[in-house]
């Protein structure tokens, strides 16, 4: 997720809704207030259950939800939901936004459709609306003002969620289309000679017009020629917005002023101010092309969608193909394993042998996990001296035997850190299995805490999540 979009549209949004929910709360009576805080546990639970009837109902959330996952955990949330909602003029206001926020990432994250929520929520309002006219202890204008406040809150919560569901959904559908690119990409690598190419070209002729006393209307500005024109049109988009791209910017616009000035005289020039101009051009043109291949290559890393230094997946296609493995598992009925691998004492290793020594570390333990897996599994560098190792279609038993080979190889592995001196390296691993819950995070965390407990039992060992573990 892009961190900056998000707390744009949180802190935008967020002063909107928390003004608009504060002034709902403040001109709804007391007297409606306290009727809404005196519904029942019992009511409640009843709303609950209407809510996840109506969710199992349908195809496109059953697959997200089962009976268990229900009764276990999700009943109890939305109880707690429901509670601060209806009973948000004794809430923090700000925190029960934040809340709101949470709750529309993660059902981004699972691709809950949000108008399923909002229907379902429509139906916890119908009944509670009959619940509420049912009540003979209040007089009917406090009935009326409580069932139009719990409407809205209702509302005002679905709306916070949205702020930042809608966001999150269209990162996901970039890095989908970003990982389609990536399969179907031939070599962004043609672009970029192409453009050098072009750059080049427009250099040579502008060298040669000049030399040989061409007239003015035959010479062609930087911005309008072949290279110029890309650049406007696909080059800042394609490159991204940065420093770089800024500076290129400049310095295309520095030629085009030179010429600007110099051209109209270049017919009396003397041969030593014509040397000049073209060294002046050309040293400018050589900025350019110096700041056009380091875009490149960092558009070749980033397009790569692979860690420049492994060769790995990089972190940014996990939530891709995590939701694309859990929707697979949800069909098929088939578990995955999910297992986060670190390198042990990596710190050690950077300040004994030096950085150069800590690469190759990482270079030829990837290399291993490669090596050691289904080509059908997936490995990405996590972070740092971290990997997440993702092995389809695979039971937690099986699992454990490849992740405890994989162990015992590492062990084996040895590491040239100079010409008369190598290291060992070992490794410990943290596994969980799949347990159909559609929210791929909470099962990170979990592999992830069977990783700490590995680490703090001594390290050079896999370790299977238990719920005891706790990533402390």
């Amino acid at each position: 997720m892009a961190g900056s979009t998000m707390e744009q549209v949180e802190s935008g949004s967020d002063d909107l809704l928390f003004t608009e929910w504060q002034t709902l709360i403040n001109q709804t009576p007391v007297a409606a207030h306290e009727l809404l805080l005196s519904l029942s546990d019992k009511e409640l639970h009843h709303l609950v259950t209407i809510f996840y009837d109506y969710m199992l109902s349908h195809t496109e959330s059953a697959l997200f939800l089962n009976t268990e996952q229900v009764n276990s955990r999700l009943s109890s949330s939305m109880f707690h939901w429901l509670r601060a909602v209806l009973g948000s003029s004794q809430q923090d206001l700000h925190e029960l936004l934040a809340k709101q926020h949470e709750i529309g990432i993660v059902h981004a994250r699972i691709g809950l459709p949000i108008d399923l929520v909002a229907r379902a929520a429509r139906k916890i309002k119908e009944e509670l609306y009959q619940i509420l006219a049912l009540r003979k202890v209040a007089a009917a204008h406090i009935i009326t003002d409580a069932i139009c406040f719990s409407g809205l809150a209702i509302d005002t919560a679905i709306e916070a969620m949205t702020a930042s569901y809608s966001p999150s959904v269209q990162n996901s559908v970039n890095a989908e289309e970003q990982y389609r690119l990536l399969t179907i990409y031939d070599d962004i690598n043609v672009e970029r000679e192409r453009q050098i190419r072009s750059l080049t070209d427009w250099e040579n002729q502008f060298i040669y017009n000049i030399a040989t006393g061409l007239p003015i209307k035959d010479l062609v500005f930087l911005s309008k020629s072949e290279f110029g024109m890309w650049f406007a049109h696909k080059g800042k988009h394609i490159l991204g917005k940065s420093v770089l791209l800024s500076g290129m910017e400049t310095l295309m616009k520095k030629i085009d002023h030179h010429l600007k000035q110099e051209l109209p005289l270049h017919a009396q020039l003397t041969t030593d101010e014509r040397l000049k101009l073209l060294q002046e051009i050309r040293q400018l043109t050589a900025q350019i092309h110096i700041l056009l291949s380091s875009m490149f290559e960092d558009l070749v890393k980033e397009e790569n969608g692979k860690d420049s230094l492994t060769q790995l997946l990089n972190r940014r296609f996990i939530p891709t193909i995590m939701r694309r493995e859990i929707s697979i598992a949800l069909h098929s009925r088939k578990p995955f394993a999910l297992a986060m691998l670190d390198i042990d004492y990596f710190k050690q290793i950077n300040d004994r042998y030096g950085h150069n020594a800590g690469d190759n570390t990482l270079k030829n333990v990837s290399a291993m996990i490669y090596e050691h897996i289904r080509s059908s599994d997936y490995v990405f560098r996590y972070g740092g001296e971290e990997f997440m190792i993702l092995l389809v279609e695979t039971e937690l038993s099986q699992a454990k035997i490849i992740l405890e080979n994989l162990r015992n190889k590492m062990a084996g592995l040895r590491i040239q850190a100079s010409a008369s001196e190598s290291f060992s390296v070992t490794v410990s691993i943290g596994v969980a299995e799949y347990d159909y819950h559609p929210d791929y995070k909470l099962l990170i965390e979990k592999a992830d805490s069977a990783l700490y407990y590995a680490k703090s039992q001594g390290r050079n060992r896999v370790e299977v999540f238990q719920p005891h573990m706790t990533n402390g």
